[in-house]
């Protein structure tokens, strides 16, 4: 802040009140700079303000960077993932139910097996196996 340079003295009342009047002025101005930055909850919601701001900006950029194929591309990766996934899932859970009911059904024949001879029961298990390992 300038100050004004310093008289001797007043020459007359009326420079005096006027000398009066830009001191009263000056201090109101430093007054204020002091509260300014003593406010701390200002201060934070005027860098908020600035911060929102800018990032509102950047915000509006990208929207404007990034073209609509874009999204749409993302959006239908998104899609594929959950019809992948849907279906990964489906699937382990049939293999479990056929898992369930292949102990099911084998429990049945190993007891009806028990007379039959050992070669058509190891044929009977590899067929077991190969489609276990085919689904």
């Amino acid at each position: 802040m300038p100050q004004p340079p310093r008289s001797a003295g007043a020459k007359g009342p009326d420079e005096l009140r006027q000398q009066i009047a830009m001191t009263r002025h000056q201090l109101g101005d430093t007054v204020e700079e002091l509260v300014a930055k003593t406010d701390v909850k200002a201060r934070a919601r005027a860098q908020v303000a600035d911060l929102k701001g800018s990032a509102s900006h950047a915000a509006h950029t990208v929207r404007e960077r990034v073209p609509r194929v874009t999204r749409a591309v993302v959006i239908g990766g998104v899609g594929v993932a959950a019809a992948v996934a849907g279906a990964v899932t489906w699937r382990q859970r049939e293999a479990s139910r056929a898992v369930m009911w292949g102990r099911r059904r084998r429990a049945v024949m190993w007891g009806r097996r028990r007379s039959s001879s050992a070669s058509a029961l190891r044929r009977d298990v590899a067929r077991r196996i190969q489609r276990i390992r085919r689904s």
